[in-house]
């Protein structure tokens, strides 16, 4: 059912804790089965100088959390609204259809609370509640 690369993730995550000093907090779930997340992201202006992942999942939202957060280092705030499912799925070696929501979690998470942040920067550093 899970892939190799699934396995290991969630077993070794990369990228898993929380960063001293973040600029921005994103948190958000699913309300369906518990899985929750949050990112914790240090920029410099518009562009993810570093960030890493807390909360708790399944073994293909974890895994899928790993990934995105290696994507997204070094990309701009658009340009990670940009990025497609697709080159998630690929980046994790396929995942089971009837497990979308769960490997699309993280990158709910990050989208829509970046594109809350980038509404009004001055008035979030925290965005939460955000489901999927």
């Amino acid at each position: 059912m899970y892939t190799e690369i699934i396995l290991d993730l969630y077993k070794n995550p990369v990228n898993y804790g929380e960063l001293d000093n973040p600029d921005l907090h994103l948190a958000g779930g699913n309300p369906s089965c518990g899985d929750e997340v949050i990112f914790h992201l240090r920029l410099d202006g518009e562009k993810i100088k570093d960030v890493r992942f807390s909360g708790h999942g399944c073994a293909i939202s974890r895994a899928s959390e790993c990934v995105l957060t290696e994507m997204v280092k070094g990309l701009t705030l658009n340009e990670v609204l940009e990025i497609d499912s697709k080159n998630l799925f690929d980046e994790l070696g396929g995942v089971v259809q009837t497990r979308l929501k769960c490997a699309l979690l993280g990158l709910h998470v990050l989208k829509h609370g970046i594109k809350m942040y980038l509404k009004n920067p001055d008035e979030f550093t925290v965005i939460k509640n955000i489901s999927i």
